[in-house]
């Protein structure tokens, strides 16, 4: 089995996060595109994934002589389409029989890439002592503000009062930075895209929704947000 990846800022290597992928892949039946080494291509799907046995079932090609030439293929590619792009290598693929029919067997991969496109795809953050905390240089210090949801392209944050008047639509802030568990802060460029009102508070006080997207966010950056999206949505499988 090959763990290559082509795009290292987006590979995932921790093996209960790329379990989780599989396994969404799998519920959803998303459409995933098969390319092998020797010009083959075919959509199949993410059947099932087990973990203890350490293997992945997939569906075949109706066309026995392609299932022939993907399981004497070198290397394979898989792919998915749209919004969430994952894509995977794998090698030394087996044709086996299952109960309801012919499937295509692999080991779970050791790496995959897994690339976010849709900006607007948002998950709502912690809050209290596991919220996340964005640090936007104010005056001679910093002006600090809680997150309540993030994308790969951006986060949203909630703010007490009004607004501190840097805090406008289509302002760029330079200089900012959130602190991530076990990693430390991440430094980022964010863009003023929305602000909206929201309901008071129990005291009376009202809170505003600022809505910030990522400035020419380094791969390094990108590639830390994505990893704690990826950790927030198992926490929340394993929490539901």
């Amino acid at each position: 089995m090959s763990s290559k990846v082509e795009n290292s800022d987006y590979a995932i290597y921790n093996r209960k996060e790329i379990i989780f992928i599989l396994e969404d892949l799998a519920k959803h039946r998303i459409a995933i595109t098969l390319n092998s080494s020797d010009g083959v291509s075919f959509l199949t799907s993410v059947l099932e994934v087990n973990a203890d046995e350490d293997y992945v079932y997939l569906d075949i090609s109706p066309d026995e002589r392609i299932n022939q030439k993907v399981i004497q293929s070198k290397s394979v590619i898989f792919s998915t389409q749209g919004g969430v792009r994952v894509r995977w290598h794998a090698a030394n693929l087996e044709l086996v029989a299952l109960a309801d029919g012919d499937a295509l067997s692999m080991e779970i991969p050791e790496a995959v890439e897994r690339i976010q496109r849709r900006e607007y795809f948002r998950l709502n953050t912690p809050q209290g002592g596991k919220g996340l905390i964005c640090k936007m240089p104010f005056e001679n210090g910093f002006y600090e503000a809680s997150l309540v949801d993030m994308s790969v392209g951006g986060i949203g944050l909630s703010i007490k009062g009004t607004p501190p008047p840097f805090i406008s639509q289509g302002a760029v802030l330079t200089g900012c930075s959130i602190d991530f568990p076990g990693i430390g802060p991440v430094p980022l460029t964010l863009r003023v895209f929305g602000l909206w009102a929201s309901v008071k508070t129990k005291s009376g006080e009202q809170t505003h929704h600022v809505g910030l997207a990522f400035e020419k966010l380094s791969g390094s950056a990108s590639n830390v947000v994505q990893r704690y999206m990826i950790q927030l949505e198992i926490e929340r499988i394993n929490f539901t």
